[in-house]
């Protein structure tokens, strides 16, 4: 297993040597409550979001991304088709210029669904479908590899788009709302081992996040996104306790708000002295 990098020494190292921004990647965490997401800025200014919220998040994440100062987004990937992951992706496909959008090939009914559908129509965007063992090359040093889903089933949730965004040294791994059954399949069929960040799946959920999982990915730090009080009681104390028991610095959306964190390829680091678990 790697050696573990503490973030709080990294957060005091990056205030005194005052890392330059136009060369780090930056992955913030968008504070929608109880949702997923996510915008990814590469070096070379490339903006891609993963998942929007659900409807009320839409001016949320508008704004967040025009003080981000995106004007356009290279790439959105919609997870899967639950409310509280595309419900805003609708609106952000109408109010910015999209070059390539990317989901499970699934369809449901719901109104958040053809509401996406029908934004993407009316801009002549097509959605282009992800399966495990697919590559995007986004720059140079920068890839996105698919992990999962290996086929569609029922469940939404088991139709999560999950990858690895890897740069340099640094791998990130965003699982959306994956569940054990993915997990499984997962590290039975990658070697992660060498994950640094980890997006802990359905919002810290018992379902997801086991034991096994973090051990075989053993991440240093890891993001939860869920809204304050939720009614769910995300995220569980088992998934807590996971994190916990293999020393994975957690960071929390519903305690802190929105969250940014840096990497330079060899190091991950955030700017701000976060709260964690």
């Amino acid at each position: 297993m790697k050696k573990k990098v503490f973030l709080s020494i990294i957060i005091i190292i990056s205030f005194l040597t005052g890392c330059n921004k136009d060369h780090l990647l930056s992955i913030h965490i968008i504070d929608v409550g109880q949702g997923d997401s996510i915008l990814i800025q590469t070096p070379n200014k490339k903006n891609i979001l993963v998942d929007g919220g659900d409807e009320d998040a839409q001016h949320i994440v508008k704004n967040y991304l025009k003080r981000k100062k995106v004007k356009s987004l290279d790439i959105i990937i919609a997870t899967h088709p639950d409310t509280d992951h595309i419900g805003s992706l609708d609106y952000i496909v109408e109010n910015f210029s999209v070059k390539s959008i990317y989901m499970p090939e699934q369809s449901v009914d719901s109104e958040s669904y053809i509401n996406l559908v029908n934004s993407c129509n009316s801009k002549k965007l097509t959605p282009e479908y992800l399966y495990k063992g697919d590559n995007i090359n986004i720059e140079k040093n920068i890839d996105i590899n698919v992990l999962s889903p290996s086929y569609i089933q029922g469940d939404n949730n088991l139709n999560s788009i999950v990858f690895t965004l890897d740069f340099n040294q640094n791998s990130f791994l965003f699982t959306g709302d994956a569940e054990e059954e993915n997990e499984s399949d997962i590290i039975n069929s990658f070697d992660l081992d060498y994950v640094d960040f980890l997006k802990v799946g359905h919002h810290g959920s018992n379902s997801s996040t086991t034991d096994e999982f973090i051990k075989e990915t053993s991440p240093d730090v890891a993001a939860i996104s869920c809204g304050y009080k939720n009614s769910y009681g995300h995220p569980h104390k088992q998934t807590l306790e996971n994190l916990s028991k293999h020393s994975v610095l957690t960071y929390r959306t519903d305690q802190i708000g929105d969250i940014v964190f840096f990497s330079d390829g060899q190091t991950i680091f955030t700017k701000k002295n976060y709260k964690h678990q």
